[in-house]
């Protein structure tokens, strides 16, 4: 006599894939489109059917009517899904608009004061020195 087969659960291998998908091809593609940057209407739909598969995954591995496998990964993929949904929704409507805006910022073209400063030989460099000429200025914070 063999054992009973446990039907194999794919929703716990599915859903953390469509959540995935849907969070990485925001930033690979329709974060390029301004339409589809400024309210993700392909990606956010995708994210959350994800996070609905991987619960019903998981709800499928631990309901009492059916011997489903996964329930060791049902509540990993959920919780890997719930993570990656997390991090989707809160770059999307929290950190995107905490960004300053391009057009106040980088568009600007001011004169810069004069200002002279050290460089790596410890020679002075004016800025002056460029008068006439584009220059580009960054500044960065290091920690070297």
């Amino acid at each position: 006599m063999q054992p009973a087969r446990h039907p194999r659960n794919h929703l716990l291998w599915l859903g953390p894939l469509v959540t995935l998908a849907g969070g990485i091809s925001y930033f690979l593609v329709f974060a390029r489109y301004a339409a589809l940057r400024d309210f993700p209407w392909l990606n956010l739909p995708l994210v959350l059917a994800g996070l609905a598969l991987s619960g019903v995954g998981l709800w499928r591995a631990w309901s009492p009517r059916t011997s489903y496998r996964g329930k060791l990964l049902g509540p990993a993929a959920l919780a890997f899904s719930a993570l990656v949904s997390f991090f989707f929704v809160f770059y999307v409507f929290a950190i995107s608009f905490w960004l300053p805006d391009p057009t106040s910022t980088a568009t600007e073209l001011v004169e810069a004061p004069g200002f002279r400063l050290l460089d790596q030989a410890g020679r002075t460099v004016s800025l002056d020195d460029y008068r006439g000429r584009k220059v580009v200025l960054t500044f960065y914070r290091g920690f070297w």
